[in-house]
């Protein structure tokens, strides 16, 4: 979720009240996570190589109780994992503070040109902490600081689909991590916690109000919902509709979320409408993205004949 400094969004919430209340029931799980820490031996993280990892500063307080030493460890996790999407561009500056609303990544910039992204998440929830930062970094490479401004506002009539990217992004980076995390955690004091990502990322998308209808496509769901989406785009339980349908893309295209370095890249693209606003991200992109943007136009029934008929190939041998 963003923010923009001239005009108040309190309706963004990335982790909405119901969302709070069902974490809340989760965190059962963190206290029997806690006794498997204790006693499992685990294998340091080991160097994962080389990638665009953004570059972070941390606020040294009002965290909660979680030590800033063991947040970068975290977070650090999260830029590696989503910048390695992204390895021709170059890394960006990011400073991660605090916030006592909602997650949100500022349009503003820090005096030295920094990306700003203020968190909820405190204490040792780590996975909140995951979650809420790999969304709002998604927005960085989303390029979602380059929409037209007018009169002090952003035109979001695209913004909900944005929103539903990110949110399948956050998803995604909670199946790596804890995929990753349960061979190699980032040090001892995080041994076992990838079930609890696990777990995390399960419950989501098991939530019933990501579930179409039986015999519902995603077109024709959009199709009834669409004016809601471009009027309000944080309506979160619509935008994790679309989420669940863009985290399979993602994760059946190879290098798929590289494709979202190329949305928004036209000045105007906000203010378009929905299927010029794919067509500019599939004709930005690179040869090896657009197929991944091909499947998600034909999800939605906005491609050309010839794509959809492809795209609907592809998408029914999933």
């Amino acid at each position: 979720m963003m923010r923009h400094p001239l005009k108040s969004c309190g309706q963004a919430a990335t982790l909405d009240t119901r969302l709070r209340l069902a974490l809340l029931r989760f965190c059962y799980m963190l206290t029997l996570a806690a006794l498997v820490f204790a006693v499992k031996p685990v294998r340091a993280h080991a160097d994962l190589g080389p990638s665009r990892m953004p570059q972070l500063r941390l606020a040294s307080a009002g965290w909660g109780s979680t030590t800033v030493d063991e947040l970068r460890l975290v977070l650090d996790a999260v830029a590696r994992s989503v910048g390695k999407h992204f390895p021709d561009r170059e890394p960006p500056s990011v400073q991660v503070v605090p916030g006592e609303g909602n997650p949100l990544a500022l349009y503003d910039r820090g005096e030295d040109g920094a990306y700003i992204i203020q968190l909820s998440a405190r204490h040792s929830r780590w996975h909140q902490f995951v979650y809420q930062f790999s969304h709002e970094l998604c927005h960085v490479y989303s390029n979602f600081d380059r929409k037209t401004h007018t009169a002090g506002a952003v035109d979001h009539r695209n913004q909900w689909f944005e929103e539903s990217v990110c949110e399948a992004v956050a998803l995604h980076t909670l199946n790596a991590l804890a995929a990753e995390w349960t061979e190699r955690p980032p040090s001892p004091r995080f041994a076992g916690y990838g079930d609890t990502l696990r777990a995390l990322s399960d419950y989501l998308q098991n939530e019933p109000h990501r579930r179409l209808g039986d015999g519902t496509g995603l077109a024709d769901w959009f199709s009834a919902h669409r004016a809601a989406l471009e009027s309000d785009p944080y309506q979160r339980d619509m935008n994790e509709v679309v989420a669940n349908r863009l985290l399979r893309v993602f994760e059946h295209a190879p290098g798929g979320i590289g494709a979202i370095g190329f949305l928004n890249l036209d000045d105007d693209v906000q203010g378009r409408s929905f299927a010029a606003y794919l067509t500019s991200w599939r004709d930005n992109c690179p040869e090896q993205h657009r197929a991944t943007v091909s499947e998600i136009m034909a999800l939605f029934n906005t491609a050309p004949a010839p794509l959809l008929a492809a795209s609907a190939a592809s998408l029914a041998q999933r």
